[in-house]
Formats: structure tokens, C-alpha cells, sequence
């Protein structure tokens, strides 16, 4: 998970929800006004195509994720249509390939992200996309891509630890096939940079060129497991992002 920076709400959402000022319009209400299209076009711009949640790619039939569930929405405070209460997010679960998305029983037994997170009410713990700093909150273990919490960093950032390991439980971002993608894009970039030695001798240098490579300039789609990709890449990582003028 990183951080989300939001555009100003869509035209189009404002003005359905003033033309429908008197009446408590839902979700549902909106999608079926076509009003969904341009607030899912506006979600993968700004989360640079990757789920918020996993950072899988995410397509054009992706579902838009109401972080505070929407069966909390009452005429005083609307979270439907909330611009703010909603954030891209991996559908079907992600890491799902071609042959288990046919396979209608996998994504329940075993989902992540939205899905795993269900109608859960964030009560603080629960990491919020938007809410989240620049700096990197999680580390990863090489041999099987599993992700936790950073401890350093977390310190420094003044998020608690237990926040962050809650926020992987619940949305369960260590189920095995996104542990097993994780651990590929591990192995290739450890592979590149052991490959690539004598091409650049200064290990920092080398990881940013490779950095460079795999994370662009900030203003096209992200690589998929962005924040996999920055943690293996460590300081070089860093410096290229901050080159770029990173923000989110």
C-alpha cells in the first residue's frame, strides 16, 4: 500500500449530487446514472493504475471502494458519494489469474483487499490510502514475498507498528498468490542487479538506474507492487524518487 493523492471531485459527480440535493441517492443510484465511468477513469489516473490496497494493476472494470462501508450513509453524511470515501480497488481479488478468475469460488474463499476488508468500519487502526505518508511503512521477506511492517520506518513516520500489521491482517495482503508475485518481482530485481554488477560498480547507483527503469518518471502508470519494487531497491530507490519529485 501507498500513498493516494486525490484530484478535485469530478464535474460530473457534483453535479449529480446536486441535481439530487432533496433526495438521499445511493451507490447504486450513480452507477446506474453513468456517473461510475467518470469517477473509476479519475480513480485509476490518480492511483496511476494500481489498486490502493495490493498495488496490482488495475483494468478498466475494476470496483470503486468505499473505505467507510456504505451502509454507514445517512441523509446527514453520505458516504455513496463521498469523493473522498473512495479509492480503485483490485476486482476480481488481486493475483488472481486468468484461470481462477473461472473459478467463482476462489475469489471468496480466498479474497484480499476490498473484498477481504468486506463492511469492516475503519476505527483508526485501519491505514487509509489518502492518509498516508510518502515514506515506505513496509519490508518484505525475500524467500516468499510475504509483507510486513517496517519498524524504522514506521517510528520515524509516527505510524504504530500494530496499525500496519492490522492493516495487512484485515486486508489480507499476505494471501499466497500475491506472497508468490511479490517474491517474483523480488527474484527478477535481485537477479537484474546481480546481472548488471559490472555495469555500474556502485551498488547505489546501479539501484537507481534499475529504479529508473522499473518505477518511470512519476507521471505515466506505476509498476505493479510499486512498494515492493522501492524496498528492494532500497537508498537507490530513494534518490530517484526524490529526483522525480515523488509525492504519492
Amino acid at each position: 500500500m501507498k500513498k493516494v493523492i486525490k484530484s478535485p471531485e469530478p464535474e460530473e459527480l457534483k453535479n449529480y449530487k446536486q441535481q439530487y440535493i432533496t433526495q438521499f441517492r445511493r451507490w447504486e443510484n450513480a452507477k446506474k446514472a453513468k456517473v461510475k465511468a467518470v469517477i473509476q477513469s479519475k480513480l485509476i489516473a490518480d492511483q496511476k493504475g494500481l489498486c490502493a490496497y495490493c498495488e496490482m494493476t488495475i483494468h478498466e472494470n475494476f470496483s470503486v471502494e468505499h473505505f467507510i462501508p456504505c451502509h454507514l450513509s445517512t441523509k446527514q453524511k453520505n458516504y455513496d458519494l463521498d469523493w473522498q470515501n473512495m479509492l480503485g480497488n483490485c476486482s476480481p481479488p488481486g493475483g488472481l489469474l486468468k484461470e481462477d478468475i473461472q473459478n467463482s469460488e476462489i475469489p471468496h474463499e480466498f479474497p484480499c483487499c476490498g473484498k477481504a476488508k468486506n463492511k469492516f468500519i475503519p476505527d483508526g487502526q485501519l491505514l487509509n490510502p489518502l492518509e498516508l505518508p510518502t515514506s515506505r511503512l513496509f519490508r518484505f521477506r525475500s524467500r516468499d514475498g510475504e509483507i510486513m511492517p517496517d519498524e524504522t520506518a514506521c517510528e520515524q513516520a509516527e505510524i504504530a507498528v500494530a496499525s500496519v500489521q492490522f492493516t495487512i491482517d484485515i486486508l489480507n495482503l499476505n494471501v499466497d498468490r500475491l506472497k508468490r508475485h511479490r517474491k517474483t518481482v523480488i527474484d527478477e530485481i535481485n537477479q537484474e542487479i546481480f546481472e548488471r554488477q559490472d555495469e555500474i560498480d556502485n551498488q547505489v547507483l546501479l539501484e537507481k538506474q534499475i529504479a529508473s527503469e522499473r518505477l518511470s518518471n512519476g507521471k505515466d502508470q506505476w509498476s505493479k507492487f510499486f512498494t515492493t519494487i522501492r524496498w528492494v531497491l532500497g537508498q537507490g530507490a530513494e534518490e530517484h524518487l526524490l529526483d522525480i519529485s515523488y509525492s504519492g
